[in-house]
């Protein structure tokens, strides 16, 4: 938060959509690590660029991308605030389209469920069934239940009324397929360009011609349908390309038994100081010129000015340990109920504080403030007095 009261980085949508649970690699588990001095450069990228499709693949998306990309396929839009199309109706957060699945970011969710599928499989049956329905889809649609026997081949799905059937049930059962694709909206059936069919949720499963099932490009088809921009982008300057080379450490990077990361070191001198660094996303807190904690951080999204934390020397002028912070930025108004461990640390509203309606630290996420993990912003607050130095770096 910051400007006056500014924060979060999203409000609660009101989409009828279930998040779905998902392993991320958020990074947290740097949070006190102690590494060798020589490695404090390396970071995994938050951000790559997928040539492929011309098109970047950016934090918890770019997570669930790597964990299950045969499900998800390569991004074929950038992330969009979507207004038309199958999305009709949607009118706040972001939404990422892949070949076969739309991918929604919910911030105010729990850190496991902040990425979702949209349903873009029961939607495609509504638009078919509009189109009039095919015999085959139509006794596909029937309630189904495996006959006596077929444990190992057939699977009754007691929600939807369905059954997962031979490949089918493999595929659907393989990484988080099951989770991600949600329960299946019909039996399989021979479709009117021969193949075997059957919709999820979430997309359509289908069998190739030598029997293997992968997902149907509904993503593509149904951004197509919207009118939505697929064309490949240009790779951003200060955006790799994807390679999963990108992820492993340099060995020099691994942790070590002891030694912290020293960081920046102090910009003020202070007998305490918090240094936060924009391009590292990293808050580190000196005291007596030795560095005693170091954290990932939130900064502001510098989409507007209202929205950037001002680089500079700056120094705790307020403490409170909750507040409701409220205001409007660009026309968009925000409310968040006590936010814990407020540091303010200049007299434009701007503050250090804790944040419990994301986890998605190292990566931009505030109007302004610097968002901290609610462990070390507990700490923060006990241990920086009114006065303390603050100096934020590029």
């Amino acid at each position: 938060m910051g400007n006056g009261l500014r924060a979060l980085a999203g409000r609660r949508p009101a989409w009828n959509l279930r998040p779905v649970s998902v392993t991320v690699f958020l990074v947290l588990a740097a949070l006190l690590i102690p590494i060798n001095a020589s490695a404090q450069g390396w970071s995994a990228p938050r951000t790559v660029f997928v040539p492929s499709t011309g098109h970047t693949a950016d934090g918890l998306f770019l997570d669930l991308w790597r964990a299950e990309p045969d499900l998800l396929g390569d991004p074929v839009t950038e992330e969009i605030r979507p207004r038309t199309g199958f999305t009709a109706g949607v009118d706040a957060g972001v939404v990422q389209y892949f070949e076969n699945v739309a991918l929604v970011y919910l911030p105010d969710e729990a850190p496991e469920n902040q990425v979702a599928l949209l349903d873009l499989g029961r939607q495609a049956l509504e638009e078919g069934k509009k189109a009039g329905l095919s015999g085959a889809l139509e006794r596909a649609l029937e309630r189904t239940v495996c006959a006596p026997g077929n444990a190992g081949s057939c699977v009754n799905v007691v929600a939807s009324g369905h059954t997962v059937r031979g490949s089918f049930l493999e595929r659907w059962q393989s990484g988080e397929t099951t989770t991600l694709l949600g329960a299946p909206l019909s039996e399989s059936f021979i479709a009117p360009d021969g193949t075997r069919v059957q919709y999820f949720e979430k997309g359509i499963l289908r069998q190739t011609a030598t029997g293997e099932v992968e997902p149907l490009p509904l993503g593509r088809i149904t951004a197509k349908r919207a009118k939505l921009d697929l064309e490949p982008v240009e790779q951003p300057e200060d955006i790799p390309v994807y390679d999963e080379e990108l992820f492993i450490p340099p060995p020099e990077a691994t942790p070590v038994e002891s030694g912290w990361s020293s960081g920046p070191g102090p910009q003020q001198g202070a007998w305490k100081e918090v240094v936060v660094s924009i391009s590292a996303q990293t808050m580190w807190a000196y005291e007596e010129g030795e560095l005693v904690m170091s954290s990932l951080v939130s900064t502001g999204t510098a989409e507007v000015p209202e929205t950037t934390t001002p680089i500079g020397f700056h120094s705790v002028v307020a403490k409170f340990d909750a507040q409701t912070m409220e205001g409007t930025i660009s026309g968009e108004y925000y409310r968040v109920e006590d936010v814990p461990y407020v540091m303010y640390f200049d007299d434009g509203g701007d503050a250090l504080h804790g944040t419990y309606w994301h986890s998605n630290f190292g990566t931009p996420m505030s109007h302004g403030c610097v968002n901290l993990p609610m462990d070390i912003a507990s700490w923060m607050y006990g241990w920086a007095d009114i006065g303390t130095a603050v100096s934020v770096i590029g």
